[in-house]
């Protein structure tokens, strides 16, 4: 089975391609600008996957905001051309979602919820998710959560490594409580998708996390305590935030399908 990475350099995308190792084939933003049609349709045909995992994405969720024509150009349209030219090609498709498709509105949420985004960046990726599973049947659409991993991620720094440099830096963090989800690693949302892949699930959406829940506080607990670092960690209400982004305040992803 051969398997094309797009976004390879990525978090997901860097541990994507070591738990598939010699199948994977690796493609960054250098190689493929997925927004265009005929890039997208001579990179795909020139390797002939049988699985195109797409991890390309704009993932900055406050740069979406001020930038939604962009970002539903990556998220949305750039989607829908890797999904409909992996079907001319005869090849399945794996989109990486998001628990932002969700409002926060309820303790958790399975597969088959409604999706309610309420910002720039979950509404470009629920677009995505439509029109992803509208060009190529054979898909899986995977929503995960807070991600972490070895690999720097093209947004800058993930959680950990912000907690750990502000905490070089500052006397006390403050952090949000209210705000729950599921911290994963991408080493190990990379092992489920392979093994999503290996076993030929059923097509469809699919929730794949770490166990667990926490607030964004609960984790910045965990980041300094396991470092060994005694910085002071304040918590704070999301009001409280300068982030002016709406973000959902609970987040939790129930996983149903695929244990």
């Amino acid at each position: 089975m051969k398997i094309l990475i797009l976004g390879a350099d990525g978090q997901l995308g860097f541990d994507l391609m070591r738990v598939f190792g010699e199948k994977a084939i690796g493609l960054t933003h250098k190689d493929v600008e997925i927004t265009d049609t005929v890039q997208v349709t001579a990179v795909i045909k020139k390797h002939r996957p049988d699985v195109v995992i797409n991890t390309a994405a704009i993932v900055r969720a406050e740069w979406c905001e001020i930038n939604t024509e962009k970002c539903f150009a990556v998220n949305a349209y750039g989607a829908q051309n890797v999904a409909k030219v992996a079907t001319e090609a005869g090849a399945a498709i794996v989109f990486i979602s998001t628990d932002y498709v969700f409002d926060g509105s309820k303790n958790g949420f399975e597969e088959s919820d409604p999706v309610n985004a309420i910002n720039v960046y979950g509404a470009s990726k629920v677009r995505g998710e439509e029109l992803t599973a509208v060009a190529n049947k054979a898909h899986y659409i995977i929503r995960s959560s807070w991600f972490f991993g070895s690999n720097l991620p093209h947004k800058g720094l993930d959680f950990p490594r912000k907690i750990l440099e502000l905490a070089r830096s500052q006397p006390e963090i403050r952090v949000v409580n209210d705000q729950f989800g599921s911290p994963t690693y991408t080493k190990d949302l990379a092992e489920k998708i392979k093994e999503l892949i290996e076993k030929r699930a059923p097509f469809g959406i699919y929730h794949i996390t770490n166990q667990g829940v926490a607030s964004w506080y609960d984790f910045a607990k965990e980041i300094l305590r396991f470092s060994g670092t005694d910085t002071k960690l304040k918590a704070i209400s999301s009001t409280e935030s300068r982030s002016g982004l709406k973000r959902p305040r609970n987040s939790i992803l129930k996983n149903t399908k695929f244990q």
